[in-house]
């Protein structure tokens, strides 16, 4: 029974009706064990008849509730008929200040601070003036107030704390796991939304704008340790136009891994995907000649890559490779400009090659 309650809560489609549903069910069960108490009790016909009519009111504004999906209107409903009809009434016939029914109608009061917007302080004010005044006529009128003997009062003393406790229990619990949860999906969110922003959607790279971010805060300040490598595939719309878009963009997101493969984060480095079939690398090696063998085994893996669809496939890419640390810049962006340049000049002297920027 706990477990179908609880898939069905999930199921729910906002943190509004998820209320509804838990707020209904406590009241249900506390309407339900009072009515079954009254009984058992003999307290009185009547008093047992409005335990049993506040089930059924529950019953019914679960029926409006499915059918019309005012699920906030209903919940404004069920607090009002609590505060304003059925817990005064019951105060009166459970024996006033000598029972448990001030507990009730203090958990009432707590229910109405999950009203919706603003109607929360209407449904709050109404409340607590129905409480006073049902406590005062219960002073100015005690033949009104049906008397308990000191057993009954004590046993449902005892039973309205129990109901009582376990429904503010239910309620901040349930309030904090659901604040927690919201939260946990909101900082999952930005953290995706943050991801988004950095990243290229198709090949899961970082962005233009974040390399140009890295570029300019991370790379320029200590230029000296580091290497750039433009990359742009060679005849790509060839790839597009013989073997189709989905197999291209296949193309893109294998040549896109390699190049993740062969970073290493742990140092600083970064790879991105330009615009289109361009690609940068930024790494670290100890020496130019290092970085630049490193830049050729990087041309050559993506050259060797392959494909068991199409065998016959092949890829290559032209490249500029850069050394930062050369004073003649004073600008990262001199680096993009002139390597574009230089790029240009690898592609038309001849396909599968990396030239310098001098």
């Amino acid at each position: 029974m706990i477990g179908r309650l609880k898939l069905f809560l999930q199921r729910q489609d906002s943190l509004e009706r998820t209320l509804f549903w838990v707020f209904l069910v406590i009241v249900l069960v506390a309407s339900v064990a009072s009515t079954i108490f009254t009984i058992y009790e003999q307290i009185s016909l009547i008093t047992s008849a409005v335990c049993l009519l506040t089930s059924v009111v529950c019953a019914v504004l679960a029926f409006v509730a499915v059918r019309t999906s005012m699920y906030s209107h209903c919940y404004v409903v069920m607090c009002l008929l609590l505060s304003c009809f059925l817990l005064p009434m019951l105060f009166f016939l459970c024996g006033g200040f000598n029972c448990g029914m001030t507990l009730y109608c203090l958990t009432s009061v707590f229910l109405c601070a999950f009203c919706p917007g603003k109607s929360k302080w209407v449904v709050f004010a109404i409340s607590i003036l129905s409480y006073e005044i049902t406590f005062v006529l219960s002073e100015l009128y005690p033949d009104y107030v049906v008397a308990l003997d000191h057993q009954a009062a004590v046993v449902d003393i005892l039973v309205s704390f129990l109901i009582t406790g376990i429904v503010v229990f239910v309620v901040n619990a349930f309030a904090l796991h659901s604040y927690n949860s919201e939260r946990k999906g909101r900082e999952k969110m930005l953290a995706r939304l943050e991801f988004l922003s950095k990243r290229d959607a198709k090949t899961g790279l970082f962005n233009r704008g974040y390399v140009t971010h890295f570029l300019e805060g991370v790379v320029w300040p200590r230029r000296e340790e580091y290497y750039l490598l433009l990359l742009d595939m060679d005849e790509f719309r060839e790839v597009n136009a013989r073997y189709g878009q989905l197999f291209g963009d296949q193309v893109l997101c294998d040549v896109a891994r390699y190049l993740i493969q062969e970073r290493d984060d742990r140092i600083g480095e970064c790879c991105g995907r330009m615009d289109g079939e361009l690609f940068m690398c930024v790494f670290k090696n100890g020496s130019e000649l290092e970085a630049f063998a490193r830049a050729e085994r990087i041309r050559e893996g993506i050259a060797d890559l392959r494909w068991e669809r199409f065998p016959d496939a092949r890829v290559t890419v032209s490249g500029c490779f850069i050394v930062c640390g050369d004073r003649d810049y004073t600008h990262f962006s001199q680096f993009l400009v002139k390597a574009e340049e230089v790029l240009y000049l690898a592609k038309t002297e001849g396909h599968n090659k990396i030239r310098k920027l001098v």
